[in-house]
């Protein structure tokens, strides 16, 4: 290669580096608030190219947890795990489904929830082993899902911390069958880049978890199936009694063919009891079911849940 040609490729690459900055600043300024549902603002958070992995520290820093309740009882505990809507933002303590839960069962319940977490936090904390004193006592582990669960597994969810990469798993087959490990982040810097961000999330987000095309809406459904049934697993070689629930609450409209998907039976086939609250509680619907200008389940929904669990389902005792 002589040295006109070597020069003409150098500054090729350079020029294609340029412009991959300048598109990464561009949706930064631009595109990324709308994705995010402008939870992210140009304005509060500085462009910033330094990034770094979140571990299970991290998490714990960024997602602090509500303490236990019923701590006082002597009944074995409840753990549970979520995000948003298993925590009980924005509501008080004693509003939330783990005080309810703990109330009518004479109970502990030890809310592992956090907002804007997915199943793969759950994965985290299990595997820290820091909780296996409280899951080897425990009866139940509750997963509270709602739809964005199918691309928060993939994908960060809205407002997530801007400088941290997201964890996500991804599937290895050991003696032919399928597990999930954490994917090992090499360039923090590109991942948790803006552009690179804004195409993830288009893409699982926006783009497949509506597509109602059957072997896409299988490979999504797949993924998450595997991380509840990793949960189950993980849970149970802790503890072998313990039963498993998942709360299945619709949210919006464009994850309704993950939530009212009818593969949800699969999983009931591997001893998880799911219970979808909003076929079993239509009244969900309502208005005053929700948070005023917030969209979260009110009290109210909690109240009836809990009923729901408790007194007309009666998988929990």
């Amino acid at each position: 290669m002589n040295r006109k040609v070597f020069g003409i490729v150098i500054l090729n690459i350079i020029v294609f580096i340029g412009l991959l900055f300048l598109m990464n600043w561009v949706v930064y300024k631009y595109f990324y608030a709308p994705l995010e549902r402008n939870y992210h603002s140009s304005k509060d958070r500085p462009y910033d190219l330094k990034r770094y992995v979140l571990d299970y520290k991290t998490m714990k820093e960024y997602y602090p947890v509500r303490d236990p309740f019923g701590v006082n009882y002597k009944r074995n505990p409840i753990v549970m795990f979520g995000c948003s809507y298993g925590f009980g933002s924005p509501l008080n303590p004693e509003q939330t489904l783990a005080y309810k839960l703990s109330e009518m069962l004479k109970r502990p319940v030890y809310n592992y929830s956090a907002p804007g977490l997915s199943p793969q936090f759950a994965i985290m904390r299990i595997r820290s082993h820091e909780i296996d004193d409280i899951i080897k006592n425990s009866d139940y582990v509750i997963y509270v899902t709602i739809g964005e669960h199918v691309w928060r597994v993939h994908t960060n969810s809205n407002g997530f911390h801007y400088q941290s990469v997201w964890p996500r798993m991804i599937v290895k087959k050991v003696n032919n069958e399928k597990k999930l490990e954490f994917h090992k982040v090499y360039f923090p810097s590109i991942e948790g880049s803006y552009l690179y961000k804004y195409v993830q999330k288009t893409w699982f987000a926006r783009i497949l978890t509506p597509l109602n095309v059957k072997f896409v809406q299988d490979y999504m459904f797949d993924f998450i199936k595997l991380h509840f049934l990793t949960i189950q697993k993980e849970m149970q070689e802790i503890n072998p009694n313990i039963k498993m629930i998942i709360l299945l609450y619709h949210d919006e409209e464009e994850t309704e063919l993950f939530t009212s998907s009818d593969r949800w039976k699969e999983l009931e086939k591997e001893g998880i009891t799911v219970i979808d609250v909003n076929k079993n509680l239509p009244q969900l619907k309502k208005k005053e079911y929700s948070v005023p200008n917030d969209g979260h389940p009110s009290e109210l929904a909690w109240n009836d849940i809990a009923d729901l669990l408790v007194k007309k389902l009666k998988v929990l005792n």
